[in-house]
């Protein structure tokens, strides 16, 4: 390779072949601008629900990143809600202190579980400037009407420490149904904290969606500012002759919807992150050793990429589980 065209990096340290990077989508553009909204005018909680497998956990660290970058002084944290026998306020709160990095101290109380988070988000809001903690709940079906109570109570401690808690339920669509009981149970003050906004989480729906994500890859650059963009990153050569993974949008979406169909898939093809994401860095990763000016992505190409990326055998898998789930 020309030295006018040597990579800034070696190969094997750029952030898409470690699989560390993450890149933005029409969902996630819509949470984020939740995000902004409920911080801007102090709405304390919304619901964000998507079905299994479509990409909330990528969303999540996505924002958590991009807040961090853009709003550092506002304390970020994430809690796993898992589903266990029964509820505990002890396990609960060692919870949320395992999620900010202050694990529990073993055999202590509820109320001294209490304190220490409450210590330890007062000590991290002081030593950043600012008063707001964002929480995501993710799995937040799983979430018992007594566990919402523990955290309408946090909420009501923090207020009374000058703390704002924000909280962002994100988990599947039984969050809704979730809703409508507190609702028609008179539980408002649920409702009132956690569940005010709704926002519909989706997958990638159209060509024109495929395309706003691969222009990511197009213009997002590593190491930063440096004028390697991902695709000249891994096929310099190709990209010097004008190659464009933008373009491929169409041939890409067609290659899901090709796939989608001759599997006999249920429903509108709505493309999980996880798969789309593994498509293009197949893509990319195995065209860097056959790079060349006359180096293309034709329909082909994408098929066997999205082959690869497991899309079909992963879909089966999903709404098997979701049919068991549901019992449908």
């Amino acid at each position: 390779m020309s030295k006018d065209i040597e990579r800034p990096i070696p190969l094997d340290e750029h952030p898409l072949g470690r699989r560390i990077y993450r890149v933005p989508t029409p969902s996630i553009a819509a949470f984020r601008s939740l995000i902004d909204e409920c911080l801007f005018l102090y709405i304390t909680g919304a619901l964000i629900h998507g079905r299994p497998r479509i990409g909330k956990s990528y969303a999540i660290e996505f924002i958590r990143r991009d807040l961090g970058h853009r709003q550092p002084k506002v304390s970020v944290y994430k809690m796993r809600c898992t589903r266990s026998q029964t509820a505990s306020e002890n396990n609960f709160f060692a919870a949320l202190l395992h999620t900010v990095n202050h694990p529990a101290q073993s055999g202590a109380s509820k109320t001294a579980l209490r304190g220490r988070l409450l210590h330890k988000l007062r000590q991290v809001a002081d030593k950043k400037g600012d008063d707001r903690v964002v929480l995501f709940a993710d799995e937040a079906q799983n979430l018992r009407e007594i566990e919402y109570e523990w955290l309408r109570d946090l909420h009501d401690e923090m207020e009374n420490n000058a703390l704002r808690l924000f909280t962002f339920l994100v988990g599947q669509p039984q969050l809704l149904a979730q809703k409508s009981a507190f609702q028609a149970q008179d539980k408002e003050q649920i409702v009132a904290r956690f569940m005010v906004e709704e926002l519909a989480f989706r997958g990638i729906v159209s060509a024109a969606e495929c395309a706003a994500v691969l222009s990511a890859y197009d213009h997002g650059e590593y190491p930063e500012h440096s004028g390697w963009s991902y695709v000249r990153f891994y096929v310099p050569k190709a990209h010097a002759a004008g190659l464009r993974i933008g373009e491929s949008a169409g041939r890409l979406w067609d290659a899901f919807e090709d796939a989608h169909i001759k599997a006999n898939l249920d429903g509108p093809v709505e493309i999980p992150m996880k798969y789309f994401t593994a498509a293009v860095e197949a893509a990319l990763l195995l065209s860097a050793s056959k790079d060349s000016e006359t180096l293309r992505f034709d329909g082909a190409f994408w098929a066997a990429m999205v082959e690869r990326s497991r899309y079909v055998m992963g879909q089966k898998a999903g709404r098997s589980l979701l049919s068991a789930i549901t019992g449908r």
